[in-house]
């Protein structure tokens, strides 16, 4: 009885590709036919084996940078929303690499020279366990490739605006005080609107 079955059942695809070989031209009718037959006669032939569990891992997602604690705490309390700094920077999923994409509005080149040292500590504060703080230095070279350097006024510029900064005595770590990072916030959306 299996076997009358089983002979029922190849007759039926033989039949099955007799009528699929047919509707090609002539020269591979018959190959057609050997392929199809022997495809299905290995696989009824094969011994049965039971499923394989193929578990399908979903693509990884990109992380998405997220913002320090400190600069969301900054942002929150002068109501800077979160978005403007993606207007400021751009930054790598790890907050490694920092970009400045933003545009300095101000051609008074004092004002210029205050809002770069204010964004260089916000860059800075950026990076994964740093302060608002920025050194002299790198904005005395950024004030330079912008052609917004003075130099005989530069450090007088900083002693102005002291009561943004808690001391100028380390110029390798000058940090924003109150009044400079309420100074930033302004920047923040002034060039950013």
């Amino acid at each position: 009885m299996v076997q009358s079955v089983a002979n029922e059942e190849l007759e039926g695809k033989i039949k099955e590709y007799i009528d699929i070989a047919e509707k090609f031209l002539e020269p591979y009718r018959q190959k057609i036919f050997e392929i199809l037959l022997t495809d299905y006669l290995r696989g009824a032939h094969a011994p049965q084996e039971a499923p394989t569990k193929v578990e399908v891992t979903p693509p990884p997602v990109p992380k998405k940078y997220v913002i320090p604690i400190g600069v969301r705490a900054f942002l929150q309390q002068y109501s800077v929303p979160e978005d403007r700094i993606q207007k400021l920077f751009l930054i790598d999923t790890e907050g490694e690499e920092i970009q400045p994409i933003y545009h300095l509005k101000t051609t008074v080149v004092a004002d210029a020279q205050i809002q770069l040292a204010l964004l260089t500590a916000l860059e800075n504060a950026l990076k994964l366990e740093r302060k608002f703080e920025f050194s002299v230095e790198a904005v005395r070279e950024r004030c330079k490739e912008l052609r917004l350097y003075d130099a005989p006024n530069f450090n007088a510029i900083f002693k102005r605006k002291s009561d943004f900064f808690k001391s100028l005595k380390d110029e390798e770590h000058v940090e924003l005080s109150p009044d400079g990072k309420a100074e930033l916030a302004e920047v923040i959306l002034a060039i950013t609107e």
